[in-house]
C-alpha cells in the first residue's frame, strides 16, 4: 500500500501530508451537504423572491415567446399532468403548450386538459404556432422550475447570438423527494459527442428547430447533427436547476448513456518523442522504461531521457543498459532543478511530430495508451491531451485538472476507485477540461513551439503544464482528458510534496505568476459547474454556488 511504501522509503513528510489530507477528506464525507437543504436555499423561491421575479418580468425590454411541445403518446403516465401543471405555474407568461398526438388521448384525459381552462394549452397540434420564437420539447415526467422560462428569457436577452440553451436538472424519487442534482458543464463538444448531457431542458431557436424538424418530422431531434451546425457562442448553459425528472427506484436512470468516440490515427502514423526527465531513483526509472518498451502497442516512437545530474549507481546502470535500445537517447542537463528548462531542452532535440511529456515515476499498464493519445492530439481542434493516472493502489490520481480556491488547481475524482464511472459517467468519456498534468501530456511539436514551450523563467517547477494548457486554449485549441489512456503514477517518489505555500517561497511565487497572468481564466472550467465546490474537482455541491441569480 502507498502508506507502507512511504514509511519504508523514509518519506515521512509526504506520509504525514497524505494522512492529513485523508483525514480532512474523511471529515468532509461525514457531513455531506444534504441536497434537500441546498435546494431549498438555492433553487426554490420564497414569496419575496417570487414577487421580485414578477417585477423583473414586467420590466423586461424584450419578451421572447416560447412554444412548449408535450408528447402525449405516453399520456397514461402518472406524471403527465404534473408536467402540464409545472408549465401552467410558470412565472413568465409568454408561452403556449402544444400537446402533440392529441387525437390519441383518452376522452377523459382530453376533458381534464380542457378543464384546465388555459387558452395557452393547445391540443392536437403537430407544430408550434406563430409567432413564438423559441421551442422546448417536453416528455411526461419532466417538471419545470417555476422560473424556468424566465431564466431562459433573461439568458436570451443577455446573449442575443444564442440559438440553443440548456440547464442543470435534478430528479424526484417515487416518494416525492428531490435528489441527485446534475450540475452540468458549459458547452463541451467532446463530452456531448459521447453522451447527450443537455436533456431534459433544451430550448431551441424556432428557426433552428424548424429546419431540422422538417428533415425528419417523425423523429426525435438529431441533437448531435444540430450541434455541428452551431458555433460555441451559440450554445448557452444556464447553470440553474430548471427541470426535474421523475424516476424509479433502481437509480439506473441517473447515468447518461455513454459511447466511446474513436478517431483514426494519421496515415502514416507520426513519430512520437517521449520526453522523460530523471534524477537518480534507478528502480523507479527502470520500471518506467521497461513498461514503455514491453507494453506499448505503437511502433513509431523514440525516448529522450534527460539526465539531471544522476549519481546513484542503480540509476546509472539503468541508463547504461537502455542506451543499447534502438530509438533511445540520453541528453544531459546540469544546474538547479528546472522542469520547464529540462523539457524545453528535450523538445529541441526531439525528432517526433508528437511530444509526450512523461514523468519517470509513471508506469504503462495499457498497451494502447500511446495510440489513444496520438489519435486525440492529431485532431486539428485539439492542442493538449492528458491521460488517466492511477495511484499504485488503483485509485485515481489524475483525471483532468480543475480550479480550486485562490488559484490552486486540483485533480478531479482524486482517490476514487480507478474503475469508477465518475460524476454522471464523466470518466467514461473523452472531454474538455481546464488543464491536464505534465506527468503525462501529449502535444504536437509544432504546437509546443508555437506556444513558446514551458516558462523557464517564472514557472520552473509548478504550474508550467497548466500555463501551457491555458496558452493552448487562448489560441482556440481544446485541452482534453481521455480515460482511455491509463498509466500508474507513483506520485512524488522523485521530488516529494511541496504544496505548502506557507513554507515554499518558490511555489508561492509561481502561484502569484499564474494569478497575475491568467486572472479569471483560472476560475473557469469547461468540465465543471459553478454549483459545485471549487476544491479542485470533487464534484460535490458548493456550500455557496458562484452563480446565484437568474
Amino acid at each position: 500500500m502507498t502508506a507502507w511504501r512511504l514509511l519504508k522509503s523514509g518519506e515521512h513528510k509526504e506520509l504525514l501530508s497524505r494522512i492529513y489530507k485523508f483525514t480532512v477528506a474523511s471529515s468532509d464525507k461525514k457531513n455531506p451537504i444534504k441536497y434537500s437543504n441546498w435546494r431549498e436555499q438555492w433553487v426554490e423561491l420564497n414569496e419575496a423572491s417570487r414577487k421580485e421575479l414578477v417585477e423583473q418580468i414586467e420590466a423586461l425590454s424584450s419578451r421572447p415567446s416560447f412554444s412548449l411541445i408535450l408528447d402525449a403518446t405516453d399520456w397514461d403516465n402518472p406524471s403527465f399532468f404534473s408536467t402540464i401543471k409545472s408549465v401552467i405555474e410558470q412565472l413568465y407568461p409568454d408561452w403556449i403548450l402544444c400537446i402533440t398526438n392529441g387525437n390519441m388521448l383518452d376522452p377523459d384525459i382530453a376533458e381534464k386538459i380542457k378543464k384546465l381552462n388555459d387558452n395557452r394549452i393547445k391540443n392536437s397540434l403537430t407544430s408550434p404556432p406563430e409567432p413564438n420564437n423559441w421551442v422546448l420539447e417536453l416528455n411526461p415526467g419532466t417538471q419545470l422550475h417555476e422560473a424556468a422560462l424566465f431564466a431562459s428569457a433573461v439568458s436570451i436577452n443577455k446573449n442575443p447570438e444564442v440559438s440553443l440553451l440548456y440547464s442543470d436538472h435534478d430528479h424526484m424519487d417515487p416518494h416525492g423527494n428531490f435528489c441527485d442534482p446534475y450540475m452540468k458543464p458549459d458547452w463541451n463538444p467532446d463530452l456531448f459527442a459521447a453522451m447527450n448531457y443537455l436533456t431534459p431542458f433544451i430550448v431551441f431557436k424556432r428557426e433552428l428547430w424548424s429546419n431540422h424538424k422538417k428533415k425528419e418530422p417523425d423523429q426525435d431531434l438529431p441533437l448531435v447533427e444540430i450541434a455541428k451546425t452551431l458555433y460555441h457562442h451559440e450554445i448557452f448553459h444556464i447553470p440553474h436547476v430548471l427541470a426535474t425528472l421523475q424516476v424509479n427506484d433502481d437509480g439506473t436512470h441517473l447515468q447518461p448513456t455513454c459511447k466511446r468516440v474513436l478517431y483514426d490515427l494519421p496515415d502514416p502514423a507520426p513519430t512520437v518523442s517521449i520526453l522523460i526527465p530523471t534524477h537518480d531513483q534507478g528502480y523507479v526509472l527502470e520500471r518506467c522504461l521497461k513498461s514503455i518498451f514491453e507494453k506499448t502497442d505503437y511502433l513509431s516512437f523514440e525516448i529522450i531521457l534527460v539526465d539531471h545530474e544522476t549519481t546513484e549507481l542503480k540509476a546509472l546502470n539503468v541508463i547504461s543498459e537502455f542506451k543499447g535500445f534502438e530509438h533511445f537517447k540520453v541528453i544531459n542537463y546540469s544546474g538547479s532543478f528546472n522542469f520547464s528548462a529540462i523539457m524545453n531542452h528535450a523538445a529541441k532535440v526531439a525528432e517526433g511530430q508528437i511530444l509526450i511529456s512523461l514523468n519517470n515515476d509513471t508506469e504503462v499498464i495499457d498497451s494502447e495508451w500511446l495510440k489513444e493519445l496520438v489519435s486525440q492530439v492529431s485532431r486539428p481542434e485539439v492542442g493538449v491531451v492528458g491521460a488517466l493516472l492511477l495511484f499504485g493502489d488503483g485509485t485515481i490520481q489524475h483525471a483532468g485538472v480543475h480550479p480550486g480556491e485562490d488559484g490552486l488547481m486540483g485533480h478531479g475524482h482524486k482517490h476514487l476507485p480507478g474503475e469508477t464511472p465518475g460524476y454522471f459517467n464523466r470518466l467514461k468519456a473523452v472531454h474538455e477540461v481546464a488543464a491536464v498534468t505534465g506527468a503525462c501530456l501529449a502535444i504536437e511539436k509544432s504546437t509546443w513551439f508555437d506556444l513558446g514551450g514551458l516558462d523557464e523563467e517564472n514557472l520552473a517547477v509548478a504550474y508550467n503544464d497548466i500555463d501551457l494548457c491555458f496558452k493552448a486554449k487562448r489560441k482556440g485549441l481544446r485541452v482534453i482528458f481521455t480515460p482511455f489512456a491509463r498509466l500508474v503514477h507513483h506520485e512524488s517518489v522523485s521530488r516529494g510534496v511541496d504544496d505548502d505555500l506557507t513554507v515554499n517561497t518558490r511555489l508561492r511565487k509561481e502561484l502569484e505568476t499564474m494569478q497575475d497572468r491568467w486572472g479569471e481564466v483560472i476560475k473557469s472550467d469547461p468540465a465543471y459547474s459553478p454549483n459545485l465546490s471549487f476544491d479542485g474537482g470533487s464534484f460535490k455541491l458548493a456550500e455557496k454556488p458562484k452563480t446565484l441569480n437568474f
